[in-house]
């Protein structure tokens, strides 16, 4: 197995000699095989590494013993060793996540946290080929294009993963083999978390009812159609180069008549790519936000769409012009002053907002799962007093920041969370009155959430949100 990891990083020329090398180590298998294969690669690439390990204070004295037995693995071999803890279900709550998304999240911020401090140049994570094919059905299952059902990159900036070409089974004998314990953390065989539902219901029946290779045959899949994604970029960027002129002030002219003679995976890709440019990434941009500039194609002069990032994308004579928004013009002052009733339940657009919401009620169980991404949210229907309205901030708003009722105002809020006041003004809101239900894509009012005497629940849907990559 050695081998055929050594062979792996040489042909993504992960790892060059002198090298210093972030390793993020949990204590489990994966982590524990990744820290023996540094060690034993450590002198062929003439690179050291350090160990990082995180608390995420979710299992107590378990997770102290995984600590504790990490801290022991890098003293008997002499590897610096540095731990964090993380509160991370306050974490989760206090910005909107999943406990998942607020895991990763922190385990990213100590990674990098020791690359600079030490002056290292790589983080190594412990993803394994078991690990890619979960994140390919994960992607698909939520409506990934083609670039989530492309998997776990191997490369990725200054991230590394070696083990991304070998199984969880190939890992397990390794360690067999060396007579090496590991950890087992429990929290890998809860079913709340989505992942897991994947790795222990969907691959696990695939691999032992409809093909043992089952994980492989999906990273295959994944790997061709990197293959194919490769060769529409390389057709998009010249497509972009015939269609699309780039205007003083950073904006992008995309030409009507040349764009439409285009196949639409290409058209859709030149939108990308131009959004792209304006907002410095696609985080937040998904195949919803593209089509509704596909639809502008076919709309009549001076119809304009807001995007994340302050982007606008406008239906001139003829053409589409993307560009950022002056924040001191008219569609500025629209976004600022906007505020439009929700209907519930229902589904509809908000123009000035961009944002697509659909909204329906549910009759409270005992014992039903409340979800924990950033984009669907539960209220008790009930405790609302007012129309619900969704618009940007006026004097007078507030949170209750409490079960015990403790209110804080929102400008306070804004203050001590460092958000920055020029983005104040345009944060989309849930208000009832003014009480602030929901910063939307932050923090909820504790004085809806629901609870055992919930009876009505109110589900507000984003749709196109994210709730997230491993």
């Amino acid at each position: 197995m050695l081998n055929t990891i050594k062979r792996f990083i040489d042909e993504q020329n992960m790892i060059k000699k002198g090298d210093r090398i972030v390793a993020g180590i949990s204590g489990g298998a994966d982590s524990v095989c990744l820290f023996y294969v540094l060690l034993e690669l450590k002198e062929a690439y003439a690179m050291d590494f350090l160990v990082v390990h995180v608390n995420h204070g979710i299992r107590g004295q378990e997770a102290a013993e995984d600590e504790e037995y990490v801290s022991i693995l890098c003293k008997q071999y002499g590897i610096p060793f540095f731990s964090f803890y993380f509160d991370v279900p306050s974490v989760s709550v206090k910005n909107g996540m999943s406990e998942e998304e607020a895991g990763r999240w922190v385990r990213y911020q100590a990674f990098n946290e020791c690359l600079k401090k030490n002056k290292c140049n790589k983080i190594a994570i412990a993803h394994n080929k078991n690990d890619n094919a979960e994140t390919i059905l994960f992607h698909l299952f939520r409506g990934s294009g083609i670039t989530g059902l492309t998997g776990i990159k191997p490369v990725r900036e200054e991230i590394i993963r070696p083990l991304l070409c070998v199984g969880r089974a190939e890992i397990e004998e390794f360690l067999r083999v060396r007579e090496v314990s590991f950890r087992d953390d429990k929290t890998n065989l809860m079913e709340n978390y989505s992942r897991n539902k994947i790795r222990h219901r969907v691959l696990k029946y695939a691999a032992e009812n409809i093909n043992p290779k089952a994980v492989e045959h999906i990273v295959n899949a994944g790997n061709q159609l990197k293959e194919i994604e490769q060769y529409l970029d390389r057709m998009i960027f010249s497509a972009f180069s015939r269609i699309v002129v780039a205007r003083e002030g950073n904006e992008y002219e995309v030409d009507i008549e040349k764009f439409i003679e285009e196949e639409p995976v290409i058209q859709k890709g030149v939108l990308r790519l131009g959004v792209q440019q304006l907002a410095g990434g696609l985080k937040d941009i998904d195949a919803f936000h593209i089509d509704l500039i596909m639809g502008l194609m076919t709309k009549e002069v001076s119809k304009r769409l807001n995007l994340p990032y302050g982007i606008l994308a406008v239906r001139e004579y003829n053409c589409v012009v993307l560009k950022k928004q002056n924040q001191n013009s008219e569609e500025s002052h629209f976004f600022k002053n906007h505020e439009t009733e929700i209907i519930v339940p229902g589904e509809q657009f908000i123009t000035g907002m961009n944002l697509a919401i659909s909204t329906k009620l549910i009759n409270y169980k005992k014992n039903m799962i409340i979800p924990k991404n950033g984009c669907t949210k539960w209220f008790d229907y009930d405790k609302i007093k007012n129309t619900v309205l969704i618009r940007t901030r006026k004097t007078g708003d507030y949170l209750q920041i409490d079960a015990k009722g403790s209110r804080k105002k929102l400008k306070s809020l804004f203050i001590d969370e460092k958000i920055p006041r020029e983005k104040r003004e345009l944060l989309p809101l849930l208000a009832d009155g003014p009480h602030i239900m929901w910063i939307i894509g932050g923090r909820m009012s504790e004085a809806y959430k629901v609870d055992e005497e919930t009876k009505v629940i109110l589900e507000i849907h984003l749709d196109g949100g994210k709730d997230d990559e491993s």
